[in-house]
């Protein structure tokens, strides 16, 4: 993967910006998008999230194992910036330390009073610009 990306992806996913959502699709193709601003990118292949809601999310991921997390900024209309990052399931955790590193991140946010299910686990897929489009 571009470096450039990987970083860009890093920064903007730890940044917990509140326009950062996941969709998912679940085996009948039916697609979900949701809120999702507590996770980290911990390394150049790995983002652990909190889970304290989204259960239509939690039952695709649960079905397909995938999922693209977009971060979208804007200014207005004037401009756009952001990052997908494209992600497979490989761990839903209660307790350990993947666990207790995003409970202790949960508790850091306005989200603190909602009680943590659990800890995805995602390897990142692939990484791509919000746009595509060349000028």
């Amino acid at each position: 993967m571009d470096k450039a990306l990987v970083e860009k992806a890093r920064e903007l996913l730890n940044a917990n910006y509140i326009s950062t959502t996941l969709s998912t699709v679940d085996k009948d193709y039916n697609v979900n998008i949701a809120v999702i601003s507590v996770l980290e990118m911990i390394d150049d292949e790995t983002v652990i999230c909190a889970r304290f809601g989204a259960d239509r999310t939690y039952a695709n991921l649960k079905e397909t194992g995938k999922g693209v997390f977009m971060v979208l900024l804007t200014d207005g209309e004037k401009s756009k910036d952001g990052i997908r990052v494209y992600v497979e399931l490989i761990g839903d955790y209660t307790e350990g330390e993947y666990y207790e590193r995003i409970k202790e991140r949960l508790l850091k946010t306005r989200y603190a009073s909602f009680p943590l299910k659990n800890c995805l686990v995602f390897k990142i897929t692939d990484i791509l610009p919000v746009s595509l489009l060349k000028k």
